[in-house]
C-alpha cells in the first residue's frame, strides 16, 4: 500500500506517495463538512522523486484545511493541516460596481482583497442576500474554478448569464438572479480564507438598488472628453454616459500623441466608474491627440462597443459592428 505523507519538493509544499510508480493518477481535494464530494481537485502537477511521486499544487496548501487524497481513482487517505498561527489581517478592499444603483441584467461583480486569497472559498463565504438576508438561491454562476488576478487579490464574480439572456431555458423558468425594484447585498464573511490560511478580519457587504435593463452598445462618441491645457501636467477628463465595467477600464483606454507614440501617464477613474482621468508622466505636447477604445470595453452589463450582450435580433440597432478600435481625437488647449 503506498504511503501518502506531507513532505517538500525543491523548497516547496507537497504530499509525498512513497514508492508510487511514474504515471499514477492523483487528485487532492479539499474537505469541507457541508461540501463534501463538490469541491473541484486542487490545480497542480504530479512530479517523480526518485523512487515517489509528489504532488505540488498551483496554489500552496491552506492552514486549517483537511484534504482527500485519491490514486488511480482510489481515495487513500485524507491529510491535515495545522490551523493557521496568525491574527486576521486581511480586508476587502473594494467591491465593484461601486455605484449604489445596478441594471437588472447585471452581469459581474469584482472584489479586492488587501492580501492573495486561497481558492475554495467563494461558493460559501460570498453570496447575494435580500435585506432580510434571505439568499437570492441560484444568482451567481456556479463555475469549476473561481476567476482570480494573477496576484490571487482580485475575484471576478459572475451573475448566472443563462438567466440573464432572453428566450434561454434558465431565464424562461426561474427569472432575472436580480429583479428591479428590490435592493439586494452582496455579502463576503470572515470565514473566506487568504492564501495563509487566515479568515478575513472582518466581513464585507455593499448594498444596490436595481434599476431597469441597460441593452445598449457602448458609445465612445457619446461621452465628454475635456481636453487638458497644452504644456501642462493637467489631466485629460474623459466622462462616461453610464457606469462602465471596472476590470475592463483599466486596460481598454489608451492614449496616443502627435507623433503616433502612446503617452506615458497613470489612469483614475471616478465616482461610479462614469469618468476617467489620465495623467501624463510628461506635460501635453500641442497638436492632436487620440483617445483610443478597445471595441471589447464593456458597460457593468457586458454590452461592449462592438457586440450587445443580450441581442434582439429584430433590432437593427442591437446589430454586432465591427471588431475595430473606437478613436476619438483632442487637441490640448
Amino acid at each position: 500500500m503506498t504511503e501518502v505523507v506531507w513532505s517538500c519538493w525543491e523548497g516547496q509544499d507537497c504530499i509525498r506517495f512513497n514508492g508510487a510508480m511514474p504515471g499514477t493518477e492523483v487528485r487532492v481535494l479539499p474537505v469541507m463538512a457541508e461540501l463534501v464530494g463538490q469541491l473541484p481537485a486542487m490545480a497542480g502537477r504530479t512530479v517523480a522523486d526518485g523512487h515517489d511521486a509528489c504532488f505540488v499544487p498551483r496554489f500552496g496548501f491552506v492552514d486549517g484545511t483537511t484534504y482527500a487524497v485519491s490514486i488511480n481513482g482510489v481515495t487513500s487517505a485524507t491529510l491535515s493541516r495545522p490551523p493557521p498561527r496568525r491574527s486576521p489581517t486581511t480586508e476587502v478592499l473594494a467591491v465593484y460596481p461601486s455605484a449604489p444603483e445596478v441594471p437588472r441584467n447585471l452581469l459581474r461583480f469584482y472584489v479586492w482583497f488587501s492580501e492573495p486569497m486561497c481558492e475554495g472559498f467563494a461558493s460559501t463565504h460570498l453570496r447575494l442576500v435580500d435585506p432580510s438576508g434571505q439568499a437570492l438561491a441560484g444568482a451567481l454562476l456556479p463555475t469549476e474554478y473561481e476567476l482570480w488576478d494573477a496576484a490571487h487579490r482580485r475575484l471576478t464574480v459572475l451573475l448566472d448569464p443563462a438567466r440573464i439572456k432572453r428566450g434561454l431555458v434558465s431565464h424562461h423558468h426561474a427569472g432575472y438572479p436580480i429583479q428591479t425594484g428590490r435592493p439586494f447585498l452582496l455579502v463576503i464573511d470572515t470565514g473566506f480564507q487568504d492564501a495563509r490560511g487566515a479568515p478575513l478580519r472582518s466581513p464585507a457587504e455593499r448594498k444596490y438598488e436595481v434599476s431597469a435593463d441597460e441593452r445598449r452598445h457602448v458609445e465612445p462618441g457619446h461621452w465628454t472628453v475635456r481636453a487638458p491645457t497644452s504644456h501642462s501636467l493637467d489631466p485629460l477628463g474623459i466622462g462616461f454616459d453610464r457606469p462602465l465595467d471596472h476590470g475592463l477600464l483599466s486596460r481598454c483606454l489608451h492614449v496616443v500623441g502627435p507623433t503616433g507614440q502612446g503617452v506615458d501617464g497613470r489612469a483614475e477613474l471616478g465616482l461610479s466608474e462614469q469618468s476617467w482621468r489620465y495623467f501624463p508622466t510628461q506635460p501635453w505636447a500641442s497638436g492632436p491627440h487620440r483617445l483610443v477604445v478597445d471595441h471589447i470595453l464593456e458597460d457593468v452589463a457586458g454590452n461592449s462597443v462592438s457586440r450587445v450582450f443580450d441581442q434582439d435580433r429584430s433590432r437593427p440597432a442591437d446589430a454586432n459592428r465591427t471588431k475595430r478600435p473606437f478613436v476619438r481625437t483632442f487637441t490640448p488647449r
